[in-house]
């Protein structure tokens, strides 16, 4: 019998190490880029500082005859599919000024940020180690302790994160592959570590308990069944439906008084270590024109070692075979800083490109300083902006500050969310949030206003808003519900 063979092309997309490195290179903000360029430095011979270079507007890093091309690092570009290219376009940056501080006064914008949990993070790590585990296993491992948050939650969605794994690695990562490793790293000291809400990091740390009692076993189902009723303090009707004395139910308050709430910031915290912000860029504002400066990194310019430039194009001239090898090597090497110069092009000139749109939404807040005039925005709305990629975006904007006269701001902290209201137009969260304020601070104290009766009077002001979301707000605000707002 014959079988039928047909055959097709399918056309895939696979990063190259260089385009996921180029990647990684645009997360870091200029404290980390500064290392991580010493870094480069010390392991190719053939990248070097310029130290005779003093321009420090001179846009280009190395002269015509240093100029990459396509033949030698292919490699290191990216394809038209993915979009650091088509910024290089310098007609796009014409607006945008650079400020160059070598004179020391950019010691005046470094900013000592203190960072509760390094110690934290190599405790888990250390932790993870310990375990009989593959590499892949541990780089995923290593990845989740990475996406904690201050407090030792993981609010990031686990499929999410497997989706961001997979692209920067170009490996198929699993969201059952995280959630194996994910449950391993739940059972870490301090417990509670790794949940993705209050009510698990709670429940992780009753049932790691080695010894459990009936207070600990009435805790865990308080938790599992009360937790709304828990929130609003409805005590009596908790006792009621479990059917429990008054004394275990207080016994198992207790219980679950004893627990924490943040266990990253249990322990260690002793251990507190400071590191320096450099601002990635600086905002002015003068009356209603503001103004985007990049603040360029202290280093000096980086080139291309005109030694090995000279040793490659004698050795490959050469007929010895043992200096034909040499100079494979030295071609590498040379090849490699070409690349990585370019590679810190295509950083700045993503940089500014995201940084002058976000800029551009958010102009009111740098004019006034109020937060309520930060205007909805979230990562997709800049990346359709300048043709990019979400998870660009993201990136970028993850821990690069922006100097103001109101101080370092976190580039994140400039997307806010919105919904609709009932004339179509798009509103900020934190609009929302004022206006929730301003109901509460005028309501009748004596008879202080339901979450119901707030989406009501949200209605009548045009914002459509549900009440567990009114709920949501009051808790960031730390606002109390009603019956905690009552006075006589």
């Amino acid at each position: 019998m014959a079988v039928l063979q047909i055959q097709s092309q399918k056309q895939t997309q696979k990063l190259t190490f260089k385009q996921i490195q180029l990647f990684n290179i645009v997360t870091l903000h200029t404290v980390e880029l500064e290392q991580y360029i010493a870094n480069e430095i010390a392991a190719n011979p053939a990248l070097e500082y310029d130290l005779e270079q003093n321009n420090p507007e001179d846009k280009d890093l190395q002269n015509e005859e240093d100029e990459p091309n396509d033949d030698t690092i292919s490699e290191g570009k990216l394809g038209e599919d993915y979009d650091f290219t088509d910024y290089m376009d310098k007609d796009l940056l014409d607006d945008y000024k650079y400020e160059v501080n070598n004179n020391g006064s950019e010691e005046n914008k470094r900013e000592q940020i203190i960072i509760e949990n390094e110690h934290f993070t190599q405790n888990l790590i250390s932790q993870l180690n310990m375990l009989p585990l593959s590499n892949k296993e541990k780089q995923l491992g290593i990845y989740i302790i990475e996406s904690l948050d201050d407090d030792g939650y993981l609010r990031s969605d686990v499929g999410e994160l497997a989706d961001e794994l997979s692209f920067q690695h170009n490996v198929l990562i699993t969201t059952n592959e995280l959630i194996t490793v994910l449950d391993k790293i739940k059972r870490f000291d301090p417990a509670g570590i790794a949940a993705k809400d209050l009510k698990e990091c709670l429940l992780l740390q009753l049932k790691n308990k080695k010894i459990k009692t009936k207070d600990t076993f009435n805790a865990i189902n308080i938790l599992q069944s009360f937790m709304q009723e828990l929130s609003d303090k409805k005590l009596d009707l908790i006792r009621k439906s479990l059917k429990i004395s008054e004394e275990d139910f207080n016994d198992a308050l207790d219980e679950i008084k004893s627990l924490n709430p943040k266990p990253a910031c249990s322990s260690y915290k002793n251990s507190n270590t400071a590191i320096t912000i450099i601002p990635d860029f600086t905002v002015t504002v003068d009356g209603n024109n503001v103004e985007l400066f990049l603040n360029q990194a202290k280093q000096p310019a980086l080139k291309i070692s005109e030694e090995y430039t000279e040793m490659l194009s004698d050795y490959s001239k050469s007929k010895d075979k043992s200096l034909k090898e040499a100079s494979l090597f030295i071609k590498d090497k040379v090849e490699n800083a070409k690349w990585f110069i370019e590679a810190l092009q295509q950083r700045e000139s993503m940089m500014i490109l995201v940084a002058k749109a976000i800029v551009k939404h958010q102009k009111q807040f740098f004019i006034t300083g109020n937060r309520n005039d930060l205007k909805a925005l979230i990562l997709k709305n800049i990346a359709e902006e300048i043709g990019s990629e979400i998870s660009t975006v993201s990136r970028i904007a993850n821990n690069k500050y922006i100097a103001t006269s109101m101080g370092n701001i976190l580039i994140k902290d400039l997307f806010v969310q919105g919904m609709s209201n009932s004339n179509g137009e798009i509103v900020s969260t934190n609009e929302i949030k004022q206006v929730l304020v301003n109901c509460i601070e005028k309501e009748n104290k004596s008879k202080p206003l339901s979450d119901e009766e707030i989406v009501k009077l949200l209605e009548e002001k045009k914002y459509l808003i549900s009440r567990r979301t009114i709920a949501k707000y009051r808790d960031e605000l730390n606002i109390p519900n009603k019956n905690f707002r009552k006075t006589a």
